[in-house]
């Protein structure tokens, strides 16, 4: 699917946390906030990000839009942060293990997570769990844990 526009493609973080709102909401049926948006938090809930990291060489020819012969980075690596936060004052310590499994079942590489139809423009190469950090603040339970991602522009999402 051909994006409108060179920028939509550049456009990493949205096109990654908006599907992920979905399926991990899908997979543990409580709150997904993505960065940048403006929304009442409540707990339990999940906080996800996407961070960019470095383009992998080569950087190949784009194979496709209007300007197929065009040098440009195309693979990438990136991290992918998912925070569940419960609230032991209101009883939901308990539940915060499952949120966390659900978590990781859904980012698994066999999960339902990113696909050509939910992030069109991106092959996901490999979604890799790397580490869990655990923290109380306070009456909050938080587990952040963290993905790392390699994926790549598709032929087909140059604009024409």
């Amino acid at each position: 699917m051909a994006a409108p526009n060179i920028e939509t493609i550049y456009d990493f973080e949205v096109h990654f946390e908006t599907p992920a709102v979905t399926f991990l909401n899908t997979a543990t049926g409580i709150s997904v906030v993505r960065t940048v948006v403006e929304t009442d938090l409540t707990t339990p809930r999940i906080e996800i990000r996407f961070e960019m990291h470095d383009a992998l060489d080569p950087a190949p020819q784009r194979g496709g839009g209007a300007s197929p012969t065009t040098i440009d980075y195309r693979a990438f690596n990136a991290n992918f942060f998912a925070s569940v936060i419960t609230d032991n004052a209101t009883g939901q310590a308990a539940d915060h293990s499952v949120y966390r499994r659900q978590v990781r079942e859904a980012l698994s590489l066999s999960g339902s997570n990113w696909t050509t139809t939910n992030n069109p423009y991106y092959d996901l190469k490999y979604c890799r769990p790397i580490a869990t950090d655990y923290e109380a603040d306070g009456d909050f339970n938080i587990s952040t844990m963290s993905f790392a991602i390699v994926f790549g522009i598709r032929d087909d999402s140059w604009p024409a």
